[in-house]
């Protein structure tokens, strides 16, 4: 379901720095994770394919996802939890849910270090995700929300507790928003759009677009209600194909089949 009601505005993008030429960055990523070459770290080879390039395929063993250690620094340092009330085991699983989009790229991770901190709030069912923070023109309809303004010292990422467990790709979509918006640089995101616009036509549905590709990257499992809902959300799912440049671009950049999930 659209996130937001009426002609408001959206979210906005908080775009990283990461020129080589700055230092201050790469400070800090030092200082937090103990990269000793952040430059290099932080590339993300995916976007050699929407920039006009190929990919070629890897000799050897597949490459390292995200370590425990750096993951739990993730949770640890960037994601707050909100002021809702529910079972630990729900927040937990909620929590481990959206880390699960950092796991399998450790570049990914590591730029989300670098981005604002997410409060993540899981709302209880009858319960409304504006009376936890979340702005006015928010679809209290919606299963999930994630929303950004660049005053905001902080980002807010909500999901609707009765949705957690039963479809836990809903983790996937909202985290696949910060980082679209939180965890890439300006010319990065230009060239998403240059990609994506000719089709979707408004970047509000790049946003659901990217969402939703992350979603199938994982292997969403999709019940007949998702493939039913309204405009592209159910089109897209039910379109999708592992064989489409974009699908090969989300699936270098997030590589879940690298993610141990034992």
């Amino acid at each position: 379901m659209d996130e937001f009601l009426g002609e408001q505005s959206g979210r906005d993008a908080s775009p990283l720095e990461l020129s080589r030429d700055s230092t201050a960055w790469q400070k800090k990523l030092s200082a937090i994770a103990s990269v000793e070459r952040p430059a290099s770290a932080v590339g993300l080879s995916a976007f050699t394919l929407i920039r006009g390039g190929d990919l070629f395929e890897r000799t050897g063993k597949k490459p390292a996802g995200t370590t425990s250690e750096l993951l739990r620094k993730y949770q640890e340092q960037r994601i707050i939890e909100g002021p809702s009330k529910v079972a630990t085991a729900t927040y937990e699983y909620a929590l481990n849910g959206i880390t699960k989009v950092l796991a399998g790229n450790p570049a990914v991770c590591l730029r989300m270090l670098l981005a604002k901190p997410i409060v993540l709030t899981v709302v209880p069912p009858s319960r409304d995700f504006r009376e936890f923070g979340f702005p006015k023109h928010t679809n209290p309809n919606a299963a999930g929300i994630f929303y950004n303004q660049t005053s905001n010292p902080e980002a807010l990422l909500g999901l609707r507790e009765e949705y957690i467990f039963d479809k836990p790709w809903l983790m996937i979509h909202e985290m696949m928003h910060a980082v679209h918006l939180m965890g890439f640089t300006e010319k990065e995101r230009e060239l998403i759009d240059g990609f994506l616009l000719p089709v979707y036509r408004s970047r509000r549905w790049v946003e659901e677009a990217i969402a939703i590709y992350a979603e199938c990257a994982f292997g969403a499992q999709y019940g007949d209600d998702d493939y039913r809902a309204p405009g592209m959300y159910g089109k897209l799912r039910r379109d999708w194909t592992p064989q489409a440049v974009f699908s090969l671009f989300m699936s270098e950049l997030l590589r879940p089949e690298v993610i141990d999930v034992s």
